[in-house]
């Protein structure tokens, strides 16, 4: 069986939080579906496309390094119409809002699918349709000085694990955890959060199907027995696949 193991840095990223409407928030990783509309933007998918493979993937992911929580004053497009009453000129009212992005992150990102899927994937990663970005236009993806490889195609199998650094479903998570040992000096203690792992409808109708999980950084978590089924080995990392 073959995965795909995509290493992530960047400058900058935001992944909006898509129920935070006072706040533009962002996740401090990409979810199932921007990674997935990575691949489709390499692949060049339209929407029915996208929609249609993303459960057609398997996701896991390693925060290898959560970054630091940066501010900025963003400006938000309500759709209303203002007209100055001395020049008589009419033009978009915007309203400021603070945004949320991160600073220098890194993730280890993991993929599994049929293997004329995987394959397909990972070479147009390697070549894509359309530029990768992390969440926003600006926030550009680069592979880093010491790993320009950043896509690899891997054989991986269903292996028992008592020891994991990815996140977790809440069900998992709760199930098994039992304590953390520190790998790192700057750590993330877990948390939890929904995340967008699929959609329903489409266009503007389209709507999130959202998963409780569990992300941390900078710690291992010790199980409270193996994990039999859904861990895999993607060359030494034992990763979580849902």
């Amino acid at each position: 069986m073959l995965g795909l193991r995509l290493n992530l840095t960047g400058i900058f990223s935001f992944f909006r939080i898509p129920y935070n409407s006072l706040l533009m928030d962002t996740y401090h990783f990409p979810p199932k579906t921007t990674i997935i509309g990575m691949v489709g933007a390499a692949l060049g998918w339209d929407e029915d496309e996208f929609l249609k493979n993303i459960r057609n993937f398997r996701y896991g992911l390693i925060i290898e390094s959560a970054g630091e929580v940066l501010q900025e004053l963003a400006s938000l497009y309500k759709g209303e119409k203002h007209k100055d009453e001395m020049s008589g000129l009419v033009y978009d009212k915007r309203y400021p809002i603070t945004k949320n992005m991160m600073h220098k992150p890194a993730y280890k990102v993991f993929l599994s699918s049929d293997n004329a899927l995987i394959k397909e994937a990972g070479e147009a990663l390697c070549n894509p349709k359309f530029v990768l970005t992390l969440g926003d236009s600006e926030n550009l993806f680069y592979p880093t000085s010491n790993n320009p490889n950043f896509v690899r195609l891997t054989e991986i199998k269903e292996k028992p694990t008592q020891k994991l650094k990815c996140i977790l479903p809440s069900e998992v998570y709760n199930k098994y955890h039992s304590t953390f040992s520190k790998i790192k000096d700057d750590i993330l203690p877990p948390r939890e959060i929904k995340i967008p792992i699929d959609f329903i409808g489409k266009g503007k109708n389209r709507r999130f199907i959202p998963k409780n999980v569990f992300y941390y950084s900078g710690i291992e978590l010790q199980l409270k027995k193996p994990i039999e089924k859904g861990a895999f080995d993607f060359d030494g990392d034992a990763v979580y696949l849902f």
